[in-house]
């Protein structure tokens, strides 16, 4: 069952994932700075990420216990109010689901700021110049 065809990726699937590695190479050669600029961006988003993970790390279990204490001196209204909130979630899935939300928006944030301070030399008209050419130079319909 392992090999039937129905759970082999198409021929065409293939084809179309080779094409567009070799345009995106096509696209690198033939953008001055491209390279550089990609580069960049690589050593950039990963440093986002190392803060988004010092900044909004996992909690230990000394944060879920102090949160718990916390919430148990609650008066029983406001504590079934936050229970509510989480959708009575436990206080270690809610806040690990809260970190990493916190951490997502983080990144997304410095991303986009990166993205808006360091603008890429493949504008959307050259790229669709170079994917004619390319796709003129091998010899594929292009619509």
């Amino acid at each position: 069952m392992a090999n039937s065809p129905s759970n082999q990726p198409s021929l065409a699937k293939h084809r179309r994932d080779d094409l567009e590695e070799a345009r995106e190479a096509y696209l690198l050669e033939h953008t001055p700075g491209l390279r550089e600029c990609d580069a960049a961006q690589h050593r950039a988003f990963l440093q986002i990420e190392d803060d988004a993970l010092a900044r909004h790390p996992d909690p230990t279990p000394d944060d879920i216990a102090a949160a718990g204490a916390a919430e148990a001196a609650l008066p029983s209204r406001k504590r079934t109010e936050l229970q509510l909130r989480r959708s009575f979630e436990s206080l270690a899935v809610h806040l690990s689901k809260d970190a990493k939300r916190k951490r997502k928006s983080f990144v997304q944030r410095g991303q986009r700021a990166w993205n808006r301070a360091n603008p890429t030399p493949l504008t959307s008209e050259l790229e669709r110049t170079l994917t004619v050419a390319f796709m003129t130079l091998m010899g594929t319909d292009c619509s």
